[in-house]
């Protein structure tokens, strides 16, 4: 028999995207698919088109159950998937039709596999390409697990889980932080300690797509930075325990995970109550020596984070102030 491949999307209102989200998945060229739809307490029609689509295919099962958040209703399709394998996909997102067939292909031909991802591109709301494949040679490598790690270190490493392919054996043992954002990067550090590694292949099967209403960088989202900070102390913590010899890229994303928040946050929020930004900048004033002797970050890094150590509100208002000419004379 063909092995089963569960795919869990978690679907809070996006009606907008779902009919090209799952109809991605329907026509996957590997056809023995469960897909998983849980419906999280939409308020628009997605709860309704989930049960429409059912009605049409037998392979898609629906869940609805009430608002939680991404992560519990990802963690209510693990516990319900039935397949030996198990995949992800986000409900304003789409995969490439032959994505599972290929990832399947990997892990058939490697009898050690438990992990194995495709590549992906960006795209914006409008269907314009943003960024293509990291790589897109077709090879597939097997990275091992300290080589996966420094990649996820260095920020060109891949931590989604709607790239990937998992045994459902090991997925089951795992669940994912519920409450919280960039969820997908503190569960992935966390399986690779129990796996001696992952195989890539190097072709595109996913498709993000960049719309104004996700979670995004492009405003400070409180919860998002702030999750940013904790799993840059996990990861942290995980490589003085497990990846000693990492050791300079793990303080570079340490650093850097610092800088995205600081280089983000709206001086309006740099109050004392603030905790976490005042433990950063009290690391950055003790991280000098630090940071100007690490190899990994770059000198507009380096720079910044030393500014920002010295001066912090004075840089930001500084900061705000190019950015303002530069978009009024259509720069930014």
């Amino acid at each position: 028999m063909q092995e089963l491949i569960s795919v869990i999307v978690p679907i809070y209102n996006v009606e907008k995207y779902l009919e090209r989200s799952v109809g991605s998945l329907l026509g996957q060229t590997y056809r023995n698919l469960e897909i998983i739809l849980v419906n999280d307490g939409s308020t628009d029609r997605s709860g309704a088109m989930c049960d429409e689509f059912a009605a049409k295919d037998n392979r898609i099962k629906v869940i609805h159950k009430q608002n939680g958040g991404s992560s519990s209703a990802r963690n209510l399709g693990i516990e319900a998937a039935t397949g030996d394998y198990i995949g992800f996909c986000d409900s304003d997102d789409y995969t490439e039709s032959d994505m599972y067939e290929n990832l399947l292909s990997v892990m058939k031909q490697h009898e050690d596999a438990v992990i194995a991802q495709a590549m992906s591109s960006n795209y914006t709301d409008e269907g314009v390409l943003v960024k293509g494949p990291y790589k897109d040679s077709g090879k597939v490598n097997f990275l091992t697990k300290q080589e996966m790690f420094r990649l996820l270190m260095l920020h060109v490493g891949d931590s989604s889980f709607c790239t990937k392919l998992i045994k459902a054996e090991y997925m089951k043992q795992f669940r994912f932080e519920e409450g919280r954002l960039n969820e997908d990067f503190e569960l992935v550090i966390r399986m690779l300690s129990g796996i001696s590694g992952v195989y890539s292949l190097e072709k595109n099967g996913y498709n993000i797509v960049l719309r104004g209403g996700s979670n995004s960088r492009s405003k400070f989202g409180e919860v998002f930075y702030n999750s940013l900070i904790e799993n840059s102390n996990r990861a942290f913590g995980l490589m003085e325990k497990e990846y000693p010899e990492l050791r300079e890229e793990g303080i570079r994303f340490w650093y850097f995970q610092r800088l995205d928040y600081m280089l983000h946050i709206p001086v309006s929020y740099m109050k004392k109550s603030n905790t976490i930004c005042w433990d950063i900048i009290r690391d950055l004033k003790k991280g000098r020596k630090q940071i100007k002797s690490n190899a990994f970050l770059t000198k507009k890094e380096k720079r910044n984070l030393l500014i920002l150590s010295y001066a912090p509100r004075m840089s930001k208002r500084f900061h705000n102030i190019i950015m303002v000419f530069k978009r009024a004379l259509g720069k930014a």
